[in-house]
């Protein structure tokens, strides 16, 4: 089988691997990762969870690691992981986050469906 991984230079290149794991199990973590990224588009859609939220769980990111990242405190974080907070957010608020994701702002804005009558970033909360 034949992966492509990042290599020592930071390129990505193709590796072969005879990997019992890789060969069988492959295939199964795609499947929960389809499901994962389901069920968060979900939460997300139903306004349980904010995009920050969905983009953070996918990364594998703890809040601590999310906030550092960004250059926000870790209870701004957690507040902007609700939706309620989420759609008060300032442009530059969600670049900061688009940039750790290395998603477009548009990426982050369009998953949340937002309510009649407002506009993304139009309340700043930092």
């Amino acid at each position: 089988m034949i992966l492509y991984v990042e290599m020592e230079d930071g390129k990505y290149g193709p590796i072969q691997t005879g990997s019992y794991l890789t060969r069988n199990y492959l295939d199964d973590y795609e499947l929960k990762r389809g499901h994962l990224v389901e069920s968060l588009r979900k939460k997300v859609g139903n306004g349980e969870a904010s995009p920050v939220y969905y983009f953070m769980i996918l990364e594998d990111l703890t809040l601590s690691e999310l906030a550092a990242r960004a250059g926000i405190r870790k209870r701004k974080v957690r507040k902007h992981l609700e939706p309620v907070h989420y759609r008060k957010l300032s442009p530059e608020i969600l670049q900061k986050y688009a940039d750790v994701f290395n998603v477009a702002v548009a990426d982050l804005t369009g998953l949340m469906p937002l309510e009649q009558n407002e506009e993304p970033g139009r309340k700043e909360d930092e």
